[in-house]
């Protein structure tokens, strides 16, 4: 049995883990680019969203590659997510491929579900070695989205452009040769020493951009132009609400622990929807940009795909959100005929507008008295 998996952002690194600390054979496909859209909107239906056409082709490159079988991340409410399984099987067979999918959905699953989900991959495997496998991938998760914080707090600061871009790249080159959690792990700690050592401008106010929005074209770089490096490389500090770490801790860890906690974007947004549950990470959305408005962020970019329902909801509330919290937000909406000129046109322009609301809203220094006023 050989299986492959989809991308989304930094997600492979922990997936590698898992894989190889239990000792599955896998085919990783490459990071997302052209040919893999390409694969996948050949494919599939024209109107379904973008994170489905990318998945596809990612698979589609997998099982040419030799992997029979498909581990998945699934979803259940009011999203597309939870069918992805379902509909990419029948596609997939359309076209000549039948591969068995183990679709995971972390959401509702305990620790025990899980094990039993995995099952088929890991006959012969002990269950000890199997639960430190989940362990080191989970660890593996906080650990890489720390090392993209620590990116996204340099790159805005260095004092000579391009540095934590070229430590990224570099980083992921290695991590993909990397085998095992703690050649892995390795990788990581390499990567956040080389970025701690850059020289940064200590003295610099970056504006403090949130990302909010649908998960997978909020982490994917391929599927959302790589916003958070274009920003980071205007002089911005990117917070992106949508990271994995984030997700496991309210979806998973916080969960199945004994003692139940709230889920704080969930709890924010209910403020402007009656309803627990809108579909997808529509309700996080609208947390998230009221907690940032709350935090005194300098503005929100919306990321979501075409045709995004949840995410169509979560918008109508922004007109609210600017208004009593004095907070511009932008929303982006993405899919395989998004040009980046136009694209990066109407970013630029959003951070010109932020720039001038900083400019005028800061205290004019009055010459007779010597007050802020």
């Amino acid at each position: 049995m050989k299986i492959t998996f989809p991308h989304a952002g930094n997600m492979y690194v922990p997936i590698k883990v898992l894989l190889e600390t239990i000792g599955i054979c896998y085919v990783m496909p490459p990071l997302c680019n052209k040919r893999t859209l390409e694969y996948g909107s050949t494919h599939s239906p024209e109107f379904i969203c973008l994170p489905f056409k990318i998945i596809l082709g990612d698979f589609i490159h997998g099982i040419q590659n030799g992997a029979d079988t498909v581990l998945f991340c699934g979803g259940l409410g009011q999203c597309r997510l939870g069918y992805y399984g379902d509909l990419q099987t029948e596609i997939l067979k359309s076209v000549g491929h039948n591969v068995k999918f183990i679709c995971i959905d972390l959401t509702f699953m305990t620790v025990k579900e899980i094990v039993e989900k995995i099952k088929p991959l890991t006959e012969g495997k002990s269950l000890g070695k199997i639960i430190k496998a989940i362990a080191c991938a989970i660890w593996t998760v906080f650990r890489v989205d720390k090392l993209y914080r620590l990116a996204s707090y340099t790159r805005c600061r260095e004092v000579v452009k391009g540095y934590t871009d070229n430590t990224m790249k570099e980083f992921h080159t290695r991590v993909q040769n990397a085998k095992g959690y703690k050649a892995i792990i390795k990788e990581i700690n390499r990567a956040m020493r080389t970025l701690k050592t850059l020289k940064i401008d200590k003295k610099a106010k970056p504006l403090k951009v949130a990302i909010v929005g649908e998960f997978y074209v909020a982490l994917e770089p391929s599927a959302n132009l790589d916003v958070e490096k274009k920003l980071g490389n205007m002089g911005v500090e990117v917070h992106n609400t949508l990271s994995v770490s984030h997700w496991i801790m309210e979806h998973f860890i916080k969960r199945n622990l004994p003692v139940k906690s709230k889920n704080t974007p969930h709890e924010a947004g209910k403020e402007y929807m009656r309803t627990d549950d809108i579909g997808g990470h529509g309700l996080e959305t609208v947390g998230n940009a009221v907690l940032c408005g709350r935090s005194g962020y300098d503005g929100i970019i919306h990321l979501y795909p075409f045709t995004c329902m949840p995410e169509i909801i979560a918008q109508c509330t922004f007109n609210e959100i600017q208004n009593k919290y004095g907070i511009p937000i932008i929303t982006l909406i993405l899919d395989e005929m998004s040009g980046e000129a136009g694209y990066m046109t109407r970013v630029e322009a959003f951070i010109d507008i932020l720039e001038r609301k900083r400019e005028t809203s800061k205290p004019v220094m009055d010459k007779k008295c010597g007050m802020n006023v």
